[in-house]
């Protein structure tokens, strides 16, 4: 009898485990078509807002993402070691957020997106887009990252003389390089 019952146990037990299993794929089947069609429409609402030139969408890398639950256009620049967040809002407004290493996300502003059939709106949304990024890569980058700009000192704007330091002869030499250095 006890035989019996732990044959009935174990089939009960995979019973359990092949249902969940069955219902965990379903439930995943869901997630995945519900984030397709909100990439979906994302996608048809950044074609209406903003009209991106080749170059741009190169040097941005634009990728599609949900992040908690809202569908969101990460422009991966390398060279800057950043993420930029392009969020729709309500009433076609943009958000655009810098996210880099270490650091909490930094607001770039709200911007206006384009209107589907006036393709010069949309361009001029995109440019916006890509000018803020622009002008958070020249002032937002750290200052070690920046390579300090100084000017060379000019002999005539200084009070005492500077002295200028003669390079040493070399012995002639007797090839044909020699004729090209002067020798």
């Amino acid at each position: 009898m006890e035989q019996i019952l732990l044959e009935m146990f174990e089939q009960a037990r995979k019973l359990v485990v092949e249902t969940d299993r069955k219902l965990a794929e379903e439930n995943d089947r869901i997630r995945e078509k519900e984030r397709e069609s909100k990439l979906l429409e994302l996608s048809t609402q950044i074609e209406a807002a903003f009209d991106f030139t080749s170059k741009e969408k190169l040097e941005l890398d634009p990728r599609l993402d949900i992040q908690d639950g809202k569908p969101t256009v990460e422009f991966i620049v390398r060279s800057l070691r950043a993420i930029f967040v392009l969020a729709p809002q309500p009433e076609g407004h943009w958000t655009l957020n810098a996210l880099e290493d270490g650091r909490a996300p930094q607001s770039l502003g709200e911007f206006q997106g384009g209107t589907k059939g006036d393709a010069a709106s949309r361009r001029l949304a995109a440019a916006r887009i890509v000018t803020a990024i622009g002008n958070w890569s020249q002032k937002g980058q750290p200052l070690a990252a920046k390579k300090p700009v100084q000017s060379e000192p000019s002999g005539r704007w200084q009070d005492t003389p500077v002295p200028v330091e003669m390079p040493e002869r070399r012995e002639p030499t007797y090839g044909t390089m020699g004729k090209f250095l002067g020798y």
